[in-house]
């Protein structure tokens, strides 16, 4: 995480409690706090672009200049309406690199990888 040096946020369809419990667990919850956008509070859920669209604007980002990580289709498919671009997780499952490829910029399976994507120019262009 450190790695990056963006401006970062979350963006999810689930419920704030369980957003900031399972950011807690994975010790990544300082790194959103402040920055964490719930369907549930936004009232606009993927594969509707409104949450993205509010998380960049709450950010002060243009979407265009936005990069979404997303592990579904659903929300492949918000980040690419909401005109953002998209880095589809498949987090090595084969099944979700296809299904993902069809939507986003780029497909990776290693969070690791992570820094380097978002550092590679077209994916900033």
């Amino acid at each position: 995480m450190a790695e990056i040096t963006s401006p970062v946020c979350v963006a999810s369809n689930g419920p704030m409690s369980k957003l900031t419990h399972a950011l807690a667990l994975t010790k990544l919850l300082g790194h959103f706090e402040g920055r964490i956008f719930s369907a549930y509070e936004v009232g606009s859920w993927k594969p509707d672009p409104g949450l993205f669209l509010h998380a960049a604007q709450t950010m002060g980002a243009q979407p265009s200049a936005c990069v979404v990580v997303e592990d579904s289709l659903s929300g492949a498919r918000a980040a690419r309406a909401a005109g953002m671009k998209v880095l589809g997780f498949a987090g090595g499952r084969p099944d979700a690199e296809q299904e993902l490829a069809a939507f986003c910029d780029g497909v990776f399976h290693r969070m690791s990888d992570l820094p380097s994507l978002l550092a590679c120019p077209a994916v900033r262009a």
